[in-house]
């Protein structure tokens, strides 16, 4: 009786303990069903379009789109085509001057340049009758008496237009050759030096005496201290006439009654004694 009572208190303790850990707490709400979202997104269908087909898109290899044919990018700035130029000429310096024989410039005077081919400058010869005129350069000479051109290398002869009243030095063909490009080559064009005028010129003559120099003068016995001269004009006009402190003078007109010894005295030379009196 004793054990039967005993397990009885023990049901009645255990149910007490269930009805416990149900009942405590704040009572739970029902669970609310969750949303669902599909994992992917549908994909419309597509229309199977031939390869070849006009405007079919142009297959892709390993997901890239190939650029063969492919218009520029407007957004992308395109490098300009690069253009290769011809080489320049090479070119060096010519130096054309005209001077005297003495050294002195002549200036203003008309130079000309001719570059002749085919032709080697470093052989220093133009081949007769082989070459022909590739590029003509004309100038004039300065007041140093020197015309400069930029010019390319190669053979050149070269020349002038003597200006009236020179007196150019007849040289022939001149010739120079443009080897190194970068460096200067000099012609020289050479005239004879001018000639100091006579003192037995007609002119110097007519001059220092004050004269008409219209009418022919004729010198004779001249040597540059006396002279006779005489006048192609009416009348006698021949006269005997001495240099004085760079000029000329009248010694005697003709006719003159001056004698020899006079004359002799005087510094008359002995070529001029047929022309005085022996007195």
């Amino acid at each position: 009786m004793t054990a039967i009572g005993k397990t009885w208190i023990g049901v009645v303790a255990g149910i007490a303990l269930l009805v416990t850990a149900c009942g405590g707490g704040e009572p739970q709400a029902p669970s609310a069903a969750r949303p669902t979202v599909p994992l992917t997104t549908p994909v419309p269908p597509t229309t199977a379009v031939a390869a070849d087909a006009p405007g079919a898109p142009a297959p892709t290899v390993g997901g890239s789109t190939p650029t063969v044919g492919a218009p520029p990018n407007p957004g992308v700035p395109t490098a300009p085509p690069t253009t290769v130029q011809p080489p320049a000429p090479a070119t060096g310096t010519i130096v054309l001057r005209t001077v005297t024989l003495s050294g002195i410039p002549v200036p203003g005077v008309p130079v000309r340049l001719s570059l002749r081919q085919p032709c080697d400058p470093s052989s220093h010869d133009i081949p007769l009758a082989e070459t022909t005129e590739a590029l003509r350069l004309d100038g004039v000479t300065d007041d140093q008496g020197s015309a400069v051109f930029t010019a390319p290398t190669g053979c050149y002869h070269f020349g002038m237009t003597a200006p009236a009243g020179t007196n150019p030095v007849p040289e022939g063909m001149h010739s120079l050759f443009l080897v190194t490009p970068g460096s200067t080559v000099t012609g020289k064009l050479r005239f004879n030096d001018a000639q100091p005028a006579s003192a037995c010129a007609e002119s110097t003559i007519e001059t220092d005496l004050g004269v008409d120099p219209a009418p022919a003068a004729t010198v004779s016995d001249c040597d540059e201290q006396w002279a006779v001269v005489r006048w192609d004009s009416p009348g006698d006009n021949q006269r005997i006439i001495r240099r004085v402190s760079g000029a000329w003078t009248t010694y005697v007109l003709f006719p003159h009654v001056t004698c020899w010894t006079t004359a002799f005295t005087d510094g008359v030379p002995l070529q001029l004694r047929s022309y005085f009196h022996n007195c």
